[in-house]
């Protein structure tokens, strides 16, 4: 049985273009920037926030080289959510966490300098 050279040709198209089909939408998926971090240096008191970045260690660099001081490390890395630093002034204690809102990122930062203020802070976006 032989089948109409039109016909083969028409299947062969509807196949190639469901496969093409199916490899776009994760790609697009995959590209979404979730990632932040904070970085700080202990030694001047410089720090950084950056957000919306595709991968976590590129968040990271991105952070220590805004920051600017030759010992500024990361300290915060978020995903989906805010981050915070804080720094008690009397005791120059540094502080930093992340969380769901922003006003609970910097509370928790506070708490763990042992009060004083926000220094930086920053959150990433989240999907719908």
């Amino acid at each position: 049985m032989k089948l109409p050279l039109k016909l083969a040709v028409a299947g062969a198209v509807l196949a190639t273009g469901m496969t093409t089909t199916a490899v776009v939408v994760p790609e697009a998926a995959a590209a979404t920037p979730y990632y932040g971090a904070i970085a700080i240096s202990q030694r001047t008191g410089r720090a950084a926030v950056v957000v919306n970045y595709h991968d976590g260690a590129s968040a990271q660099r991105a952070a220590a080289r805004k920051c600017g001081a030759g010992d500024c490390r990361w300290v915060v890395r978020m995903y989906k959510n805010c981050g915070a630093a804080a720094q008690n002034p009397r005791t120059r204690r540094w502080g930093w966490a992340y969380a769901p809102t922003l006003n609970g990122a910097k509370a928790r930062a506070r708490n763990a300098a042992g009060g004083g203020r926000s220094i930086v802070w920053g959150c990433t976006i989240r999907p719908n």
